[in-house]
Formats: structure tokens, C-alpha cells, sequence
């Protein structure tokens, strides 16, 4: 039985007890989840507002997909951006491509402002390509970017490719040609499946301890606004006209609004006594999937890279969507004490979670999801894998997906005392840390232009025109 070990949880240093609420609370805003996202919303909306927050975690502060993730930081969405396009239009999908990207920034302002120490690695990261239905849509991609205002991804496409005379006119200037082996080294692989490669800025961190960093900052930083609780499931979220009431353990939690930071799959109910039914939409607004990774530890001989693969083949048994890839992390990690060593990560088999089925957490690491990554890392990363490598890390993790694949950040249209940021859709954290300013702002009374990632209305068109007249 090979145990759920992620590198993120062991590398937490707070040693101190889980504190659950123990009294009826009263705050502005309640924050429902502790990760990456909750812990963002609760930043930006203390220091962009004079409201208090209490941030509420049904288990421990970052423990959730916060600490079982792949550690890669990436400002695309699960979705190529051609298709958000077709689905939004030009500017709003650009819009809300720009807007993801903002999160760099975001970070930076986080990590000055609270004076974190938290490693974090920023550098150009890769993809490589091996089929001409993947190159023509990167290239499509890249052409929106470049018509909405957006900074160009790099392409090289190797000299010796078949298919170099296929490509139509029109991306002509959107990519570069060299010897094969130039992008292979990009790479770093062997592999001679790949013709084309992307570069564009990427980078990794261990988003479990910036949480838990972040949160130390605002304990100590919003005494008088800033509170919270662990192993506090919530069990009913009541909405009204004027407030929230929350039901966590046998306590409540009064507050104006309520932002759920969620990957959607805890076991409570959304009562809205101001409109239509919630409860049912959102328990049907999040698709699972377990996401399993592994590493393994070598010497610091390689700096930080992250690093797509996408194959011509299905990768592995069960692949739900048929076109996913793998993505490699290399970062360094202390280990045994000392820091002269790298972690190397990779992932990208996921199972579905069936509706109604529970995740747990706990629950063993497949032997065949670590067989099928050491056969990615020996197809494509045998350059620097030893023949006797061993696995320190195996670890899988709870991934919410929105239908349409884009975080969901904003008020519910059925009752705004409700709002969401939430859907990691495999690509997280600039998504959340960009959440969580965008939700300060609408806390903050801001009437914010459209955008991708507003929740749907789920309302019937007597229920708009009730709530308008009204």
C-alpha cells in the first residue's frame, strides 16, 4: 500500500493545535475554506476594506488540494483559449486571460506585504507538442492573444517536421523553426516524438506553505478583525435578504455575506429564504477529479523548471477527457536536513469522482497511477531519471472543475449574500489569488464589468424580473 504523502504538507511548520469554533460568532464576512483561495479572499478583503472576516475550515488550513497539488504555477486555463473565445467572444476571454496573468503581480504584492519567506520560483516553462492538431491550435490560441492585447507565446518548430509545409499562412509570424534537437533540450528530453515546443513564463511554490505563511501574517496583522476556525465543518449555510447565518458544529456564524473558497464537494446545504433554490445548482456546479503525482529527490544540480508534455497518444487507463498531458516540476527542497537537493514531480493521471461518491483522503495511492508516471518519466525524462530511482512522494488530491472549465468568482445572482470563488479546473493558484482580489472588490461595494467568470444566473426569466421590480 503505497500512503497519500504529499512534499507540500510535510514542508508546514505550525506545530501548534487545530482550534475548532467553540462560541456563536458574529463577523462581516465568513470565509468557508482554508486554502489557497479562502486565504487569499481573507487578505485582500482585510486590506482592501474595513470589514472583519472569519475564515472557516472543515479540516486543517491548507491541507486540502492547497497541499496536494502539483506546486506549479501557470496563468493558463484547462481550456484552450480559442475555445473561450468562441464561448465569450474575443475581448471578455481575453479579458479574463489578462486577469489571470494579473495574479503575478498579486503574489508579489502578498509576499511584500506580508514579508513572506516562502520559496518562490519565477522562470520560463515549456510544452512540448507532438501532433499538427495540437500545433495549429496553440498557434490559433496564440493568435487571439496577440489580437487581444496579450504578450505572444514563444514557438519553435523543429526543422525536420513532416507536417512544417501544413501550417497555413496566416501563423507565419507566430512561430520560429530550428534543428529538432534545439527544442528537445528545451525540453529535456530524449524523446523524438516532439516537434514543437512553447515557452512562456511559469513557475513553482509550495501554495500550502504560502498559506499558512499568509495566515500567520494576518493573525498577526488584523487582531481586532481577523479570526478563525479548523475542524469546523459547515453544515447549513442560511441566506436572507439582509445576512448569512451559518451552522458549523453545534455553533452559528452571523455575517453579512458569506464566500465559499471550496472545491465544492463538502457535505452541507444552501438555504435561500430570498429567492429560488441554490442548493441544488451548486452541488451540481463542481465535477471531481483525483489528480495523483509522485516525486522523487536527486542532487541540486538543475535549476527550477516546470514542463508540459503532450503526447500523441492516450496516456493512461481512464483518461476522462482523452487529451490530457503530463507536467513535470523541478524545484529544490530541503531534504534530510540539508538543501542540496532538487524535487522532481510530475503528473497527470486523474480518475473521475463520481456524483455522489465522497473523496478520501486518506485513501492508498494506486500502484498502476505510479507505474504509468514512471513510464512518462522514462519516455521523457530519461536525460536525468536514475535506473534505480525511488519515489519519495506519492500524493493525490480533490480537483473541482466548473462545466465550462473557468473559475466561478462573484456574487450569486439568486441571492448576493452568497458569493463563490471557487473551480480550480487543474490550474489553480493564480486563479485563486486573482479570486480573491476580485471578491474584496465586490465586498467592497465596486460595480465590476462583466466577465467570464461570473456565476450563471440560474434564475427563470419571472424570477430577473421579480428580483428587478422588487
Amino acid at each position: 500500500m503505497i500512503p497519500n504523502h504529499s512534499p507540500w504538507i510535510q514542508q508546514l511548520k505550525r506545530t501548534g493545535p487545530t482550534v475548532s469554533i467553540n462560541k456563536d460568532v458574529e463577523a462581516d464576512i465568513a470565509i468557508v475554506g482554508g486554502g489557497i483561495a479562502g486565504i487569499a479572499t481573507a487578505f485582500f478583503t482585510l486590506r482592501n476594506t474595513n470589514k472583519s472576516v472569519v475564515l472557516i475550515e472543515a479540516s486543517k488550513i491548507a491541507h486540502g488540494a492547497t497541499g496536494h497539488n502539483a506546486g506549479q504555477i501557470t496563468s493558463y486555463f484547462e481550456r484552450p483559449l480559442a475555445e473561450l473565445v468562441e464561448e465569450f467572444g474575443l475581448t471578455l476571454a481575453t479579458d479574463g486571460q489578462r486577469a489571470v496573468e494579473s495574479g503575478w503581480i498579486l503574489v508579489d504584492e502578498i509576499v511584500a506585504e506580508a514579508g513572506l519567506q516562502t520559496p518562490l520560483y519565477r522562470f520560463t516553462g515549456y510544452a512540448g507538442l507532438s501532433s499538427l492538431d495540437q500545433v495549429l491550435l496553440h498557434l490559433k490560441n496564440n493568435r487571439y492573444r496577440v489580437e487581444g492585447g496579450l504578450p505572444g507565446e514563444s514557438m519553435m518548430i523543429a526543422s525536420e517536421w513532416e507536417y512544417l509545409a501544413d501550417i497555413p499562412e496566416e501563423y507565419k509570424d507566430l512561430y520560429t523553426i530550428a534543428p529538432q534537437k534545439d527544442l528537445l533540450e528545451l525540453l529535456e528530453t530524449d524523446n523524438t516524438d516532439y516537434f514543437a515546443s512553447l515557452s512562456y513564463q511559469k513557475g513553482c511554490m509550495n501554495s500550502a506553505l504560502f498559506t499558512e505563511d499568509v495566515l500567520r501574517y494576518l493573525v498577526a496583522t488584523y487582531k481586532d478583525r481577523f479570526s478563525f476556525y479548523e475542524d469546523s465543518p459547515v453544515k447549513i449555510v442560511r441566506l436572507t435578504e439582509s445576512n448569512a447565518v451559518l451552522q458549523v458544529l453545534e455553533h452559528t456564524i452571523k455575517s453579512e455575506s458569506v464566500v465559499l473558497c471550496t472545491n465544492g464537494f463538502e457535505n452541507f446545504s444552501i438555504i435561500n429564504e430570498e429567492g429560488p433554490d441554490i442548493d441544488t445548482n451548486f452541488h451540481h456546479m463542481i465535477a471531481g477529479r483525483i489528480a495523483y503525482m509522485s516525486g522523487y529527490v536527486e542532487p541540486l544540480n538543475h535549476p527550477p523548471t516546470a514542463i508540459s508534455y503532450f503526447p500523441k497518444v492516450r496516456l493512461y487507463d481512464g483518461d476522462p477527457t482523452g487529451d490530457s498531458y503530463f507536467y513535470l516540476t523541478r524545484r529544490p527542497l530541503e531534504h534530510k536536513g540539508e538543501d542540496a537537493y532538487n524535487l522532481v514531480c510530475a503528473g497527470g493521471p486523474e480518475k473521475v469522482l463520481p456524483n455522489g461518491a465522497s473523496y478520501e483522503r486518506d485513501e492508498a495511492y494506486s500502484e498502476d497511477v505510479r507505474t504509468s508516471i514512471d513510464e512518462f518519466f522514462r519516455n521523457n525524462y530519461d536525460k536525468h531519471l536514475k535506473e534505480d530511482t525511488e519515489y519519495a512522494f506519492s500524493w493525490h488530491g480533490l480537483m473541482g472543475y466548473t462545466p465550462n472549465g473557468v473559475r466561478c468568482i462573484g456574487p450569486e445572482p439568486c441571492n448576493p449574500r452568497l458569493l463563490y470563488n471557487l473551480g480550480c479546473n487543474g490550474v489553480g493558484i493564480l486563479a485563486s489569488i486573482f479570486g480573491g482580489m476580485r471578491i474584496s472588490r465586490f465586498i467592497r461595494g465596486e460595480k465590476l464589468e462583466k466577465s467570464i467568470f461570473d456565476p450563471s444566473d440560474q434564475r427563470s426569466e419571472d424570477d430577473v424580473a421579480r428580483a428587478t421590480f422588487k
